[in-house]
């Protein structure tokens, strides 16, 4: 397996102009990426690339919109105009309006869909033809343990992050005959994100004790090195998720048990399926499905088996 750099490679981040985005876009630089700064604030945006530069880097900020099909298409136009070409795109823009359901706005419900995960399909479809063109594309997206485990206060959120888990999935399929990669991460780590929109209630569902142990590892630097490897040409891996934060690095999956098999020919009654939830809902001998495919075949062995 080669070294994660990228010398010659040119690389996207999406809302870097502050926190984990400018973290990426920071060690993507520093490991010899060209990189397009991107982030809806110009200043922002402008002042990581010019920090990018004055390290001897190279970088090109952005300001335009995720979430705008035109502000895509110029994001992934100003890495040809001016490096020439795309090898990765980190998709990490975003933001949170929090609230419980019944005070949820439609607005903000749509905003944060619209960003999240509307923004990192706009900007990876514009960047598609162009990996392809590169024949070892990789793609980062983001989502959040908000929205894979769920968590009070942020239906829009979690709706956009578990959204950009089953969009990552479907293009990982698409990729692989073109030999793109795409992965997504579930950071944990201060953000600006927390500080813009305060959830509900957290003190009171946040364990004491966890909170403890994890507070003062809740650090951005120990994300920056799984995204930079999930962006480089030395990630093989594509279709998975991986939690990360406080000095861990898990895999997060979908899995599926074998079930229950009704008697075949006879019909099934609710009552049937309330009496066989023990074994409907037991993890043993379960699978991770690669793709629908995977899924059927997996069920179909388990019809031969029975």
């Amino acid at each position: 397996m080669g070294r994660p750099d990228f010398a010659e490679r040119v690389a996207i981040v999406t809302g870097a102009g502050r926190g984990l985005g400018r973290a990426y876009a920071l060690e993507l630089a520093r490991r010899g990426a060209a990189v397009v700064v991107d982030d809806a604030d110009g200043e922002c945006a402008a002042a990581v690339a010019a920090e990018i530069e004055a390290a001897g880097g190279r970088a090109a900020a952005c300001d335009a919109s995720v979430a705008d099909p035109e502000g895509a298409e110029r994001i992934v136009a100003t890495a040809g105009e001016r490096f020439g070409g795309l090898d990765a795109v980190v998709n990490n823009a975003g933001f949170m309006r929090n609230a419980y359901v019944e005070e949820m706005s439609v607005d903000d419900f749509d905003a944060v869909v619209a960003t999240h995960l509307r923004g990192s399909f706009l900007v990876t479809r514009a960047a598609w033809p162009h990996l392809r063109e590169r024949g070892g594309g990789r793609v980062v997206m983001t989502s959040s343990a908000g929205g894979m485990f769920a968590m009070q206060a942020e239906c829009n959120y979690a709706a956009a992050k578990a959204g950009v888990y089953g969009l990552a999935k479907a293009l990982a399929f698409e990729g692989r005959e073109h030999g793109i990669a795409v992965n997504t991460v579930l950071p944990m780590a201060t953000s600006r994100l927390e500080s813009q929109s305060a959830v509900p209630d957290y003190d009171r569902h946040y364990p004491a004790a966890a909170r403890e142990v994890l507070a003062p590892r809740r650090a951005v630097e120990p994300v920056v090195p799984l995204v930079a490897y999930l962006a480089s040409a030395a990630c093989e891996l594509s279709g998975e998720a991986f939690s990360v934060g406080f000095g861990r690095y898990a895999r997060v999956f979908v899995g599926e048990t074998p079930g229950w098999v009704a008697p075949e020919g006879e019909a099934v009654e609710p009552e049937d399926v309330a009496g066989h939830l023990e074994k409907i809902r037991s993890p043993d001998g379960f699978s991770i499905p690669v793709d629908i495919y995977d899924e059927v075949d997996f069920i179909a062995s388990v019809l031969e088996g029975d």
